[in-house]
């Protein structure tokens, strides 16, 4: 990870995100970064401690924009693609009684508390007063609250348009909701603009970063397991804190979204935008196209390869695992096929490592 602009020897900034990240080992940076805020308190690196409680903020940032800009934007895309505006205004209210209000104001109306926490936290973390940890664990349950109504609010935004304008059409759907991002990704990490290493590393990175902010593990903390292949590195989420709701029984207080009442949609029919597979949820489906169907389309190689939890089979279990290969020629036939994609699509050598 880029140490260019040091804050501390946990943070510093990383140009692939424009901006401060934790540093460490892969295996420091696998440890949620609140628990490890608590850590470094405890062991008395005070400073360390504040620095991490602070970059949580700046790790919920992207979730702060596009949470609170999905669901808006998924209504505009339903009303162009003929849903009535009283089929929709009837959706929402459903939806509403569902989720309950303070979800359905969206992100930005609670994001103050949380920056206030975190804030509280920070200072005593400097002022080395017994009560941070504490502070840390409470910004922690601010943030988690707000991420996951959050996350319940785009994912019964999603599924309103399953049931307004069919399932064939969802991913559609997540094309206009991702088109930005498409093309910044072909970009970023075409091997005519930079090095796979240098890819596969920032790839890394905005994994580890943006599932810290998931909230990823059924306590709740950011933790991810690593696994290291020969051939790839791996990223497992069990669960993943976002799609995981629509699945996992254990962060749901047994209420998984899937499931009723909420009933929030999963593929009935397979589809090459969700790995042509059954029980995929329809918020899961942007993670097969930004990270497969459209950078196989537009580079000859998925970015990162997703083994994805089904239902109903992720009431038992509803781990995701992410797979950075270690070259793009690395990656098996059977992932371009499971996305309608032919291999030959794939690089051959591997000289630009």
């Amino acid at each position: 990870m880029s140490t260019l602009k040091p804050v501390s020897p946990v943070v510093a900034y990383e140009a692939s995100l424009g901006r401060n990240a934790r540093v460490g080992t892969w295996e420091e940076l696998a440890q949620g970064t609140f628990r490890t805020a608590v850590d470094r308190f405890r062991r008395g690196l005070c400073d360390d401690a504040a620095a991490l409680v602070e970059v949580t903020v700046l790790e919920a940032e992207e979730l702060r924009e596009i949470y609170e800009q999905w669901p808006d934007r998924a209504i505009e895309w339903m009303t162009t693609h003929g849903a009535s505006a009283d089929d929709v205004d009837a959706a929402v209210r459903r939806l509403t009684d569902l989720i309950g209000e303070t979800a359905m104001a969206g992100i930005e109306a609670e994001w103050g508390q949380f920056v206030q926490a975190v804030d509280v936290a920070s200072e005593q973390c400097r002022r080395n007063d017994p009560a941070a940890p504490g502070s840390i664990e409470n910004a922690r349950l601010v943030w988690l609250g707000i991420h996951d109504r959050a996350v319940d609010r785009i994912s019964g935004t999603i599924d309103i348009a399953v049931r307004l304008i069919g399932e064939s059409s969802l991913g559609d759907l997540w094309n206009f909701l991702m088109g930005d991002w498409y093309d910044i990704h072909a970009r970023r990490y075409s091997l005519t603009n930079q090095s796979w290493n240098e890819s596969a590393h920032q790839l890394m990175v905005a994994i580890v970063d943006g599932f810290h902010a998931h909230l990823t593990g059924v306590s709740r903390q950011g933790d991810i397991e690593l696994i290291d292949e020969p051939d790839r590195i791996g990223f497992r989420f069990a669960p993943c804190g976002s799609g995981g709701r629509s699945l996992d029984p254990d962060i749901t207080a047994d209420q998984p979204r899937a499931d009723a009442p909420f009933g929030f949609a999963v593929t009935t029919e397979p589809h090459d935008w969700a790995w042509n597979k059954r029980g995929i949820c329809s918020y899961c489906v942007h993670c097969c196209l930004l990270n497969e169907v459209i950078p196989i389309d537009r580079l000859g190689y998925p970015t990162r390869v997703i083994d994805p939890p089904t239902w109903p089979e992720s009431r038992a279990d509803a781990t995701c695992t992410w797979w950075v290969y270690k070259h793009p020629s690395l990656v098996p036939d059977a992932v371009y096929r499971r996305v309608g994609r032919d291999p030959e699509l794939r690089p051959k050598d591997q000289n630009h490592v």
